[in-house]
């Protein structure tokens, strides 16, 4: 009567399809696998557990999802996209779990129209299939999920996805994905008790239960994750008395994407019902509400390594010229390649970065310190 062990196949011979099942024929092409995945912020926001191979998963099969089609697509996704690093033969038994596991996932979505109150939980995935032979993952998302991942008008949250196969933890994904939910606000003030179950699952009522371990254990190394993309999310606990209460992020606003060259692309269209406030942005010390030209500076030179002194005197001597700006984007660019590619060894990057700077800028010498 198993449900999942009736649909999901352990055996690693290929199997027929069966047309009364919604599998994937073997001759049938692989799914494109599109750089952004999209989610309706009321699936975003919903609690669930994820460990972080099903969160891989997760965000590959969110991947063959292109937001002008019309019907959900089938999910395929190569194995060795799932895990990289871990090789053996036990590889395949985790990921087995994993499948096992997200067959079993349910979302539950609550809502309130005056004083009723609606409680709905849908199944996200309908059906996987793990093929060792073909090398390939396929399955199918619950139909009933459809709203919430596909042609998303408004209230939605998008990300890159090779962004989201960086991070290390399932921690960090959930957290990623909930505070990219409310980058457009700014800010984001949560109770703690939700916000310990959006990210760890809401039939969780003994891990974590207390901030300080919840902070140490979950948040704070979450946020470290983030921080390492140049993503320099901050908090600070609300607390009613001696207890925290709830927690509020501090979220830089979107930056846009650069391309090789280190100029920046045009940004993706989004609509969003959600109004933007006058947020009280950028957190180490930087001025706030900076203008997006000024934004990449930061993020650039903060991950070359430079101070907040020192980046704060560049945008004083940068202010909103373009042309410079996209120079210091397009000379710096190298640099960071270099470093980040481990192409060259840096003692002090900050002041590589900084003498590189008085070099393209001979204005700049005297404001630098």
């Amino acid at each position: 009567m198993d449900f999942v062990f009736t649909l999901f196949r352990l055996s690693s011979p290929p199997i027929p399809a069966q047309p009364a099942l919604p599998m994937l024929p073997p001759s049938s092409p692989p799914a494109a696998l599109y750089p952004r995945a999209y989610q309706a912020n009321a699936l975003v926001r919903a609690p669930l557990k994820l460990t972080h191979v099903e969160a891989r998963i997760f965000a590959l099969a969110l991947g063959c999802i292109h937001q002008d089609q019309t019907e959900l697509p089938g999910i395929s996704i190569p194995l060795s996209r799932v895990m990289t690093q871990k090789k053996g033969g036990s590889v395949y038994e985790t990921i087995r779990d994993a499948c096992k596991s997200l067959m079993s996932k349910v979302v539950s979505i609550e809502s309130q129209t005056g004083s009723k109150k609606r409680f709905t939980a849908y199944s996200i995935i309908s059906y996987i299939d793990l093929n060792e032979g073909t090398g390939y993952l396929t399955g199918n998302f619950a139909p009933e999920i459809k709203p919430f991942l596909l042609q998303l008008a408004e209230q939605y949250t998008h990300v890159e996805i090779e962004t989201l196969l960086t991070l290390k933890s399932a921690h960090a994904h959930r957290l990623y994905w909930l505070l990219k939910s409310w980058d457009d606000v700014g800010l984001w003030e949560v109770d703690f008790e939700t916000l310990r179950k959006q990210v760890l699952g809401d039939d969780n009522d003994v891990t974590y239960t207390l901030f300080y371990d919840f902070k140490r254990y979950v948040l704070e190394p979450a946020l470290r994750e983030l921080h390492s993309l140049g993503w320099v999310v901050s908090y600070q606990p609300v607390k009613e008395g001696k207890k925290v209460k709830g927690v509020r992020f501090t979220i830089p606003k979107p930056l846009a994407q650069l391309g090789e060259d280190g100029f920046p692309e045009p940004a993706a269209p989004r609509t969003s019902s959600k109004t933007r406030p006058g947020d009280k942005q950028m957190s180490l010390a930087l001025a706030a509400e900076l203008p997006t030209l000024q934004q990449r500076i930061v993020t650039r030179l903060q991950k070359l390594k430079m101070t907040a002194a020192q980046i704060q005197h560049v945008l004083d001597f940068m202010g909103d010229d373009e042309a410079r700006i996209a120079k210091l984007m397009k000379v710096s660019h190298p640099l960071l390649r270099d470093y980040e590619a481990g192409n060259k060894v840096f003692d002090n990057l900050g002041g590589v970065a900084t003498n590189l700077l008085k070099t393209e800028f001979p204005g700049l010498y005297p404001t630098l310190k």
